[in-house]
């Protein structure tokens, strides 16, 4: 008999269908068309009205629009327009197909948490996918005035750590930029759960999203301690990602005293969620720390974990390739592939449609790593003396605009990064030290059948 710790159900899940903002699990084993499996509830309604509630599909684009215009000031209509302008407002590309302006209505609409306004979170959204390089992984500042209150919350005295600005965050606010930019119904949906008195978002996955079988996916949810419901064909997983609670502090701090470039309210959401995801669940808002078992540092992700959220997140197999050989003093000695060959990794990534999140290095005159950061890589381009650029995001350089790096800087200095499986040729693959581990789990679940 197979038994898996901390995955909380292996039943089938409980499908209601007439659930509005679950369009996409309750069309599970459903006979509709492949071209209606997943779109908005007003279409869904029109196809069948027994879908959805009477009550928000009697509500039009129109009242929407007009109902976010009577509480906005200035900045956000024209935050509104820009977005409709623009097409996004109407994006239904969401994991339940819910569209941006829907979210934002019931961001509007639907209490926040406590100490979150609703009509502050709805503006940080619609900045958000104004301009995703507005995006930012600088923590706030604790003023002295309310550090004992912080204290109070928290029920611990406050370390000296809890007060830097800097953060370790840089990996997973290159995802929610990638995620404002790439999928902004989903970012809209994240954004709506995560500042909802639910606290929470859910996802749903493919097993064959996170993994190449059964035995290694079962692996991963559970080392990841996640909160899992995994269906009866082993396949469709829902998984329930939430920041730490230590976020809502910090959440409520940057409502009132967030200065320029530091992270918004739902910044600090975003980026906790999908550390404490990486991490565990064991990420800790204040401090910038986590523990966990994949990590020695007490701060930031691995690559492997970076590379189990992206997945998670995006719903797309990656591979975390790993460019530099590094001894065990962290002394740079050669490298897995040659420049070139690391450049077309990326290229044809970005030919797929795919951002790359890379992880570079800064090294010592004795090519010894003292630091690191991630930045996103979003664009390639050449300038009339044939000189490459990479055009980048970086979550921490104080410009809301992406930047361009040099393909022969840049290079050498990338130790690892986030690959689409399909942009890498069979040869390219090899096996992940993870999965070693993997190997033994599956030679346990034979044993237990």
């Amino acid at each position: 008999m197979l038994k898996v710790s901390n995955i909380n159900n292996l039943n089938s899940f409980n499908i209601n269908k007439t659930d509005k903002y679950n369009t996409k699990q309750s069309l599970v084993n459903t006979s509709l068309p492949s071209d209606l499996k997943k779109v908005n509830y007003r279409t869904l309604q029109a196809y069948h009205p027994s879908f959805m509630s009477n009550e928000q599909t009697s509500i039009s684009k129109k009242e929407m629009l007009s109902e976010i215009n009577s509480v906005s000031d200035k900045e956000m209509k024209s935050l509104l327009a820009s977005l409709d302008k623009k097409g996004i407002l109407d994006n239904n590309e969401s994991d339940d197909g819910t569209s941006v302006l829907d979210n934002i209505y019931k961001i509007i609409k639907e209490p926040r948490i406590q100490g979150l306004n609703s009509v502050e979170i709805a503006k940080e959204v619609m900045k958000a996918l104004d301009n995703p390089s507005s995006i930012t992984q600088k923590f706030g500042d604790i003023p002295d005035e309310i550090q004992q209150e912080i204290e109070t919350q928290t029920g611990e005295k406050l370390p000296e750590e809890a007060k830097q600005v800097q953060s370790s965050c840089c990996v997973v606010a290159s995802m929610e930029y990638n995620l404002a930019g790439k999928k902004p119904a989903e970012f809209a949906r994240f954004a709506q759960g995560l500042s909802s008195q639910n606290y929470s978002v859910e996802k749903n996955i493919k097993m064959s999203d996170i993994s190449d079988g059964m035995a290694s996916g079962l692996w991963l949810l559970r080392e990841f301690n996640t909160e899992s419901n995994i269906a009866n064909n082993w396949e469709d997983v829902s998984l329930n990602i939430k920041p730490d609670r230590n976020a809502i502090v910090r959440a409520r701090m940057q409502a009132s005293y967030r200065d320029n470039n530091e992270r918004s309210s739902l910044d600090v959401l975003m980026q906790s969620a999908l550390l404490n995801l990486g991490s565990q669940n064991s990420y800790n808002s204040i401090t910038d720390k986590r523990t966990g078992k994949f990590n020695p540092d007490d701060a930031g992700l691995t690559d492997f974990e970076k590379n189990f959220v992206e997945q998670v997140v995006f719903e797309t197999p990656k591979i975390s390739v790993v460019y530099q050989n590094l001894d065990e003093n962290g002394v740079l000695t050669g490298y897995n592939c040659k420049p070139e060959e690391t450049k077309q990794h990326i290229l044809k990534s970005l030919e797929l449609g795919h951002n790359v999140i890379i992880g570079y290095t800064h090294m010592d005159e004795n090519k010894k790593v003292d630091g690191g950061h991630e930045i996103t890589i979003i664009g390639y381009e050449q300038d009339k003396n044939g000189k490459g650029y990479f055009i980048c995001n970086d979550t921490d350089d104080e410009i809301d605009e992406p930047i361009r790096m040099s393909e022969d800087e840049l290079l050498p200095l990338i130790h690892h990064a986030g690959i689409s499986k399909e942009a890498l040729s069979q040869d390219d693959i090899v096996v992940e030290p993870w999965r070693e581990i993997v190997d033994n789990f599956q030679n346990m679940i034979r044993n237990q059948i």
